[in-house]
């Protein structure tokens, strides 16, 4: 866990990068979640390969540890009615018993017609240790609601009215998502003390994943088949639950500690009334191995004995701190699964499948990363992902013949550096991957330079400003499928061309109370208004945004 030391700030300790939290946003729907998917299409691929963009990626609290209570709040709000909400309440009641919790909440009138959106993030983490028995409880919530307008009708007024009074495909469509995740372990400790000690472990997880699309008054002619409601009103619902429950042996002392559980199963999948369900039996365990706080490695392990027999998971960390300032992390991540319950069978009103030959897609993601220095710093990441015979949604179904194997990667470098009152942050990052699945900018880079002084006799008014200049290369996108909530791998005659990027912000500070006003997408203003991002998604337009961050210590 972090320490959490009485000059830590929200939005990290440095002024002129308290505005990180508000992302990047762009005009698919929900802003985007912040990024853009083939801009990290490394990461993306190996958690859903090619599809499922918006049930991915959870944001969850980071235990900290910190004598006294400590609440951090973060606040931004901008044009189009943007608000971005992050509070993060953290407290260790006694050495034995800690809670972590935080709430997000992102939402917008939408930056085009029948684009708006509510996002709310929900994460607790409950430690408790009392004798010989000990408990870890951990649950995140999500609760997603999207206009899914599919992009603009057409893009011939863009240069005559505002982005959000040009007419788009579907003016009354929209998404719900729903995510549940609780966790929860328990230790009975049968040999040994609290610091080495073994004895039974209990394993209890829940979790549910739903969707409902709706469209109204859709134009008859611009769909090909409709299976459910010709009427024009359309209600597209599925969710799918699972339960679990194992036992096992743990052993625990400061430098190892390993776990191992036998465990049950339950999924169900209920689609417009229509329900699957499964039974499984499978095998989990965890270690954790280290020498003191410099060496740490932890491997996660899954195998399927029953239900979907064969499956294997395996995820691998080390964490190595070489020197003070000197640490090397890796991870090797392997699945060997079979496709998800929505990947198998679906009905909708215009979409259905049903796949009974199932045959497992292999996934494997290696990753690592170098940081020298402290204040001053460089940071090397690369990331690379082989995906064989993987299931892709493609001309309106999903198929597992035709993409066999997909290697996609990234080096990124980045780094900071003080100059007096001048810091620089630079980042570049180098794309790579097979010539069948090139959707992703082979270079990008967004560099900020900041000028930070503090004003006045007392020297308590702290003031930072700064640029963003950032560029990238033309690349092939891939198709955002609103109905379907998924990306497409399909080719089209139109591609992003290289952009350039430019942003300036403004930041203050008295103590732990900061401010900053920022200028998004200045270079909007001479960038061609119709390039775009997805098929009938235009880049980003200019935004201004402002924002606080308060941070409280007891």
């Amino acid at each position: 866990m972090d320490s959490l030391e009485i000059d830590y700030r929200s939005g990290g300790n440095t002024l002129d990068q308290i505005d990180d939290f508000i992302g990047n946003y762009n005009l698919r729907p929900g802003g985007g979640f912040g990024n853009l998917h083939e801009f990290n299409l490394a990461d993306h691929t190996f958690l859903s390969p090619a599809g499922f963009a918006y049930l991915t990626s959870p944001i969850k609290v980071k235990p900290k540890f910190t004598g006294l209570p400590y609440l951090g709040f973060k606040y931004a709000f901008g044009s189009s009615l943007t608000q971005d909400l992050n509070v993060e309440y953290q407290q260790f009641f006694k050495t034995n018993t800690h809670l972590h919790f935080q709430y997000r909440r992102r939402s917008s009138n939408g930056f085009l017609r029948s684009g708006d959106y509510k996002l709310n993030d929900v994460s607790l983490q409950f430690f408790h240790q009392k004798n010989r028995y000990s408990t870890h409880l951990e649950a995140y919530y999500g609760a997603h609601e999207l206009g899914e307008n599919d992009g603009l009708a057409s893009d011939s007024l863009l240069d005559v009215f505002e982005l959000n009074l040009i007419p788009v495909k579907r003016e009354n469509a929209k998404s719900k998502i729903r995510k549940l995740d609780i966790k929860w372990n328990n230790y009975l400790r049968l040999i040994g003390d609290s610091i080495i000690g073994s004895g039974l472990k209990t394993r209890h997880q829940y979790s549910i994943r739903g969707r409902e699309f709706y469209d109204q008054a859709v134009d008859m002619n611009s769909v090909d088949t409709f299976f459910i409601d010709t009427t024009g009103t359309t209600r597209d619902q599925y969710q799918t639950a699972k339960i679990s429950n194992g036992a096992g042996i743990y052993f625990s002392s400061p430098n190892f500690s390993f776990d191992a559980s036998l465990n049950h199963r339950y999924w169900r999948n209920q689609n417009l009334g229509n329900n699957r369900d499964t039974n499984e039996v499978f095998l989990h365990s965890l270690l954790n191995a280290g020498i003191g706080e410099q060496l740490r490695l932890q491997n996660e392990f899954y195998f399927n004995l029953i239900g979907a027999t064969g499956e294997i998971k395996n995820y691998a960390t080390l964490n190595y701190e070489v020197l003070s300032n000197l640490n090397v992390n890796g991870n090797l991540n392997f699945e060997n699964l079979y496709p998800t319950p929505y990947q198998r069978f679906h009905q909708a009103n215009y979409y259905q499948w049903n796949i009974s030959n199932l045959e497992m897609q292999q996934k494997l993601q290696l990753s690592g990363s170098v940081r020298y220095g402290d204040t001053n710093y460089v940071e090397a990441r690369v990331n690379w992902t082989n995906i064989n015979n993987g299931r892709y949604f493609i001309d309106g179904t999903w198929r597992q013949d035709t993409l066999d194997f997909v290697s996609v990667g990234a080096f990124h470098l980045k780094g900071r550096f003080n100059l007096g009152q001048w810091s620089f942050y630079p980042k570049a990052t180098i794309r790579f991957n097979a010539s069948n699945f090139n959707y992703q900018p082979l270079f990008s880079t967004l560099n900020r330079i900041a000028f930070t002084t503090k004003l006045f006799k007392a020297q308590k008014l702290g003031v930072s400003l700064g640029v963003d200049l950032g560029y990238h290369t033309g690349y092939q996108f891939m198709t955002y499928n609103g109905v379907l909530d998924l990306y497409e791998p399909t080719s089209t005659g139109i591609k992003t061309p290289e952009l350039f990027q430019l942003n300036a912000f403004m930041a203050l500070s008295i103590d732990e109370f900061r401010f900053f006003v920022k200028g998004e997408n200045i270079s909007y203003l001479f960038q061609e208004s119709t390039h775009r991002i997805d098929r009938d998604y235009p880049i980003m337009p200019m935004l201004i945004r402002l924002g606080i961050t308060w941070d409280f210590f007891n």
